[in-house]
């Protein structure tokens, strides 16, 4: 039904008279201008602002990937330095601890070199025994010192050896026969200022010591001994070694 109402009308325009249609010609194009002039700049602009809104997403989405780049990199370095910080809170730790010890054991050695140490002489400091429960072996320590400034490294072996009664007769028991057969010579030291030497001693259950005797023997000197009284030594009052 368009098809004949458009016919119709070109049919009518091409009817008219030359002058007038130009004249209409001329008024369509003076309203129709505008149109398509505003039209055009609306479609412009509805264009720019959208290239606009495009290119700052696409900047907002860089901007977005920057700044959690940054985040990583600052996680990171905080993880560094917590790692960092940690290892030098032990390193500390560590030094504080060595520093400690090592003031311990210079009041240690002060100590022993005020109490009975010999100047320059290597000798022996203390002597203790405690006996281990429901045995007759006894665990004994010995401290031995050597005093001489400048003092060098010194090796040799101790052995003990302690006096006492068997069988109603005065008795000797040698390192052999208190630490077994395979004891050897003795028990080793190698040290410069001071050392404690631990080892375990055997008594017979009918002998009843007395004294004990602790014999040093350095490599190229003469042998140094002590002798102790069993009550001085052991930590049991003077117990006889019987459980």
């Amino acid at each position: 039904m368009r098809l004949p109402e458009f016919n119709r009308w070109s049919a009518r325009w091409r009817a008219l008279p030359p002058r007038r249609r130009a004249v209409f010609a001329a008024l369509i194009g003076v309203f129709a201008a505008p149109l398509l002039f505003g039209g055009g700049f609306l479609l412009g602009r509805a264009s720019m602002s959208s290239r606009s809104a495009a290119a700052r997403a696409a900047d907002l989405a860089l901007r977005n990937e920057d700044l959690q780049n940054q985040l990583a990199i600052l996680q990171r370095d905080r993880q560094v330095s917590l790692i960092a910080d940690r290892l030098l809170q032990k390193d500390l730790a560590d030094r504080d601890e060595k520093i400690r010890s090592l003031r311990a054991e210079q009041a240690f050695y002060s100590k022993l070199v005020g109490a009975a140490a010999q100047p320059g002489a290597l000798s022996v400091n203390n002597v203790t025994l405690t006996p281990v429960p429901k045995t007759h072996a006894w665990n004994f320590t010995v401290t031995l010192t050597h005093s001489a400034e400048g003092a060098k490294e010194i090796q040799g072996s101790l052995s003990v050896a302690i006096d006492g009664v068997r069988a109603d007769k005065l008795a000797t028991l040698d390192w052999p026969a208190l630490a077994g057969a395979n004891a050897g010579g003795g028990l080793p030291f190698d040290f410069k200022y001071f050392q404690q030497v631990q080892g375990t001693l055997m008594l017979p259950a009918d002998f009843t010591p007395n004294r004990v005797r602790v014999t040093l023997q350095p490599q190229g000197a003469a042998a140094v001994t002590r002798t102790l009284a069993w009550s001085e030594v052991t930590q049991s009052g003077g117990a006889s070694g019987a459980p």
